[in-house]
């Protein structure tokens, strides 16, 4: 395959991953300016692979299974999500609501592993993300870039995700600061309503931080109150798995 049609491939696969719900032909020629005809040929490509499926109803697409077989052959070839994953089900079971691990992608939060709450009735599923400003996990990795980063970060426009996101640039950063103080970042239904969350930093030895730890649940049962009394625990555990990784881990998300 022509690198031209690999790269506009990993554009439509892109665009799948931040869409809610399934895209068309049509829409997905409108937000990436490529003809139909070529969406539509890369499409019928994809599908073959497994790595996007059709709805035979609306004939609209989504991502595909495969990538989430894709997925797991990376995490489990990589430190970082081994290592975590048995401290997520530890704190799961401690403070009965789910818990994630998260690193940064560019201008967002990717959530890689998610464990849920143990016998509970509601569940939120948490894996698809979320963008920098609005996530607890986000704010941990704003907290600690560059200023020049920021700032770059900032003049794209800080886009609401729920009435409750922070969208003042002197609001958000004195929220980072505050960040930096506390050791922990809360999100208090920024990223989606009915939902609170809390994220600690992972950090190698020089300070640089590689990925975020969370715990979040439903504003009913996952207080506020509750909430900022998480991350005593979290920070330990974050710790704990800084402390077990293998040197050559720390830089495979970078």
């Amino acid at each position: 395959m022509p690198v031209q049609s690999v790269d506009r491939a990993v554009a439509i696969l892109d665009a799948l991953t931040t869409a809610e719900g399934y895209l068309g032909v049509t829409q997905l020629s409108n937000q990436l300016d490529l003809h139909k005809s070529t969406v539509h040929r890369l499409l019928v490509s994809l599908k073959q692979g497994g790595l996007v499926e059709r709805d035979p109803r609306s004939r609209k697409y989504r991502l595909g299974i495969r990538l989430v077989e894709l997925g797991y052959a990376v995490l489990n070839s990589r430190g970082l999500p081994q290592v975590a994953l048995p401290y997520l089900h530890y704190l799961a079971d401690a403070l009965e609501e789910i818990t994630y691990l998260a690193v940064q992608k560019g201008d967002r939060v990717l959530n890689i592993l998610q464990v849920p709450a143990p016998h509970l009735v509601q569940s939120v599923s948490w894996l698809a993300g979320g963008s920098l400003h609005s996530t607890s996990a986000g704010k941990v990795f704003l907290a600690h870039v560059p200023e020049n980063e920021l700032e770059s970060y900032l003049e794209k426009g800080l886009v609401p995700s729920t009435d409750n996101t922070i969208t003042d640039v002197s609001e958000l950063r004195a929220e980072l600061e505050r960040v930096r103080e506390k050791g922990f970042a809360a999100n208090w239904e920024e990223s989606r309503e009915g939902i609170n969350a809390v994220a600690v930093p992972i950090k190698k030895p020089d300070g640089t931080v590689i990925a975020a730890v969370g715990v979040l649940g439903p504003t009913y049962r996952f207080t506020r109150e509750k909430a900022v009394k998480a991350p005593t625990m979290m920070v330990g555990v974050a710790r704990e798995i800084a402390k077990r990784l293998e040197p050559q881990s720390f830089d495979i998300f970078a």
